[in-house]
């Protein structure tokens, strides 16, 4: 909002006046004893007239008091225009101290807006180091199970040596023993490595599940993190468009010239500008009813432009063409 000038020093206002109302009032008193003292010359001795001349001029004498009410009327007069004089001087000051409060009002709404950004700037980094630690918790759930694979390995090789030593000792009895036990030994044999083969294969298919299961909870994590990215970004983004879109419309309010119609009218206003903010269109695409309102509203967009836009190129396409509902009672 502009700020208007200051009025002049009501004290040296007053002063001026005042004194020009004592000269007046001297003037008009001087003027008044003229005909106050003067009197009736034909009442004394005439003088002896020059030749030729035999008239001679009478002077009635005026009203004392009427000439006392002409001065207090003159000086009612003077006092009423001293008056309205200190009241447009007091208009103008209750003006200014109105102005005053409306701007420290809007550097108000500045400072809450930074504290919010700066919430929010927070509120990200505590969500970067949550993911961070998701991450890293991720990584060491990853290599417990590596680890837990290689001990099993071991685990298995260790009972694959041990049943090496069983059936070599078993192949030693064996040959002490009867042609018939040979079969029974080879049918044994072959249940253990079907059993061996059986094993092997489940320890393979759980240790595929497990490595399966470790790279989709990290798919999921990483999925989760770029989703939560957006989504930052998009309030970041919308809390940015927002405090732009209040100063088009506190720039759009400065300069609207309020039409003398009835308070309460409001429309809705498309505004096309180019980088930089300089407005290219703007039109009533919801009229308030009056057309003189409507007229005065375009009128504003483009003595405001060029409008506050953001220098990122990614957030100006997105609000280069802006509709908004303008309301200048609810800016006031």
């Amino acid at each position: 909002m502009k700020k208007l000038p200051r009025e002049n020093n009501p004290e040296k206002t007053g002063t001026g006046r005042g004194r020009g109302f004592y000269y007046s009032l001297v003037l008009h008193a001087a003027i008044v004893l003229v005909f106050v003292v003067g009197i009736d010359l034909s009442t004394s001795t005439p003088a002896p007239m020059p030749p030729g001349e035999g008239k001679v001029m009478n002077v009635t004498a005026v009203d004392p008091n009427a000439v006392a009410r002409e001065v207090e009327k003159l000086k009612s007069a003077e006092t009423a225009k001293q008056r309205e004089a200190e009241r447009k001087v007091k208009e103008a000051e209750k003006r200014r101290e109105k102005e005053e409060q409306a701007l420290e009002k809007l550097k108000t709404e500045k400072e809450s807006l930074k504290r919010e950004k700066e919430a929010e700037n927070r509120k990200l980094e505590e969500e970067k180091q949550r993911i961070q630690e998701e991450k890293q918790q991720v990584e060491q759930e990853k290599q417990q199970a590596l680890a837990e694979k290689k001990k099993l390995d071991e685990q298995t090789k260790r009972e694959e040596e041990k049943k090496k030593v069983a059936e070599e000792a078993k192949k030693e009895e064996a040959k002490k023993k009867a042609d018939a036990e040979d079969k029974k030994k080879a049918d044994e044999k072959k249940k253990a490595d079907e059993k061996k083969k059986a094993d092997d294969a489940k320890k393979a298919a759980e240790a595929k599940r497990k490595a399966a299961e470790a790279k989709a909870l990290a798919d999921e994590l990483a999925s989760e993190e770029a989703e939560l990215a957006a989504a930052n970004q998009s309030r970041a983004d919308q809390s940015e468009l927002a405090r732009y879109t209040a100063a088009i419309l506190r720039e759009v309010s400065s300069n609207f010239v309020a039409p003398d119609i009835k308070s309460g009218l409001k429309c809705t206003l498309l505004v096309r500008m180019i980088p930089g903010g300089e407005v290219v269109d703007a039109r009533v695409v919801k009229s308030s009813g009056n057309s003189t309102f409507d007229r005065q509203a375009e009128l504003a967009v483009r003595k405001a432009s060029p409008l506050p836009v953001p220098d990122d190129p990614r957030l100006f396409q997105q609000m280069k063409d802006i509709q908004f509902e303008f309301d200048p009672s609810g800016l006031n």
